[in-house]
């Protein structure tokens, strides 16, 4: 275990599984205490079960962070349970495929919600909690979708591009509250929601994880490590700033082309 977080207090937002998860239990190991949030109350569970199994500290706050009321929820466990709120992580997310001209308006809609919707609320539920002591990071999560086109993922990649946005507009304004605020666009990372979308893409998995600068995809593990960097204090004079993990090199008309 280390002691990167040590004595810190994190949210970890749609930490049930994937890159949430795999963050969650990342920070813990690294001395944090969590707040552990899915809208899966089994997943939540787990999660912060092998957090307190390893010898950690873990709340479980069950929700859907689309709502404010769930993740000021998250929020009020974490200073109630420990006191304090130094780092939040705003992972949660949920993509839903489908061709630009033919998504329903009800489709694009609960993109923005919980894709969007859920960071702003996570963004302005921490200020207020963090101005209080001066000091926090929050981190947002991002998309390669939100920097450039993806096939079938325009809602999705819509609002990504949108939370990079946030994410410096609210760098710029609680840098003087000692607040830092950064994003991660993680690109191909072998989530199960992104294999299973991946297999349905028209160059199939292999040729979707090919188009990774680094020819395959992350593991989720690996951009847990990117969002401690952010988190920790090693990144300190690091805020509005946008962390590209294994981007995509080629576009998707260029992979079905086979380049």
């Amino acid at each position: 275990m280390g002691s990167a977080l040590e004595g810190k207090v994190a949210i970890v937002t749609g930490a049930g599984a994937g890159i949430g998860e795999a963050s969650a239990l990342l920070f813990a190991s690294e001395g944090a205490c969590l707040v552990v949030n899915d809208q899966d109350a089994e997943t939540a569970s787990a999660t912060a079960e092998a957090i307190r199994s390893a010898g950690g500290r873990a709340a479980v706050q069950t929700g859907d962070v689309s709502r404010r009321a769930n993740v000021q929820a998250c929020v009020d466990l974490a200073l109630s349970e420990f006191g304090r709120l130094d780092v939040m992580l705003n992972n949660a997310a949920t993509a839903t495929a489908g061709f630009v001209h033919e998504l329903s308006d009800e489709d694009w809609r609960r993109q923005q919600e919980i894709v969007l919707d859920s960071v702003f609320f996570g963004v302005q539920c921490a200020v207020r909690a963090m101005r209080n002591q001066g000091s926090g990071t929050i981190v947002n999560m991002s998309s390669g979708a939100g920097i450039g086109g993806a096939f079938r993922l325009g809602a999705y990649g819509a609002n990504k591009a949108a939370v990079i946005n946030l994410t410096q507009t609210a760098a710029e304004e609680v840098a003087h509250l000692g607040i830092r605020v950064n994003a991660i666009t993680p690109g191909p990372t072998a989530t199960a929601p992104m294999k299973a979308w991946a297999e349905n893409h028209p160059a199939g998995e292999a040729g979707f994880a090919r188009s990774a600068m680094l020819g395959r995809m992350s593991r989720p593990e690996e951009i847990a490590q990117v969002a401690l960097f952010l988190a920790s204090d090693a990144s300190s004079a690091v805020t509005g700033h946008t962390i590209q993990a294994n981007p995509r090199t080629t576009s998707d008309r260029t992979v079905l082309e086979g380049a």
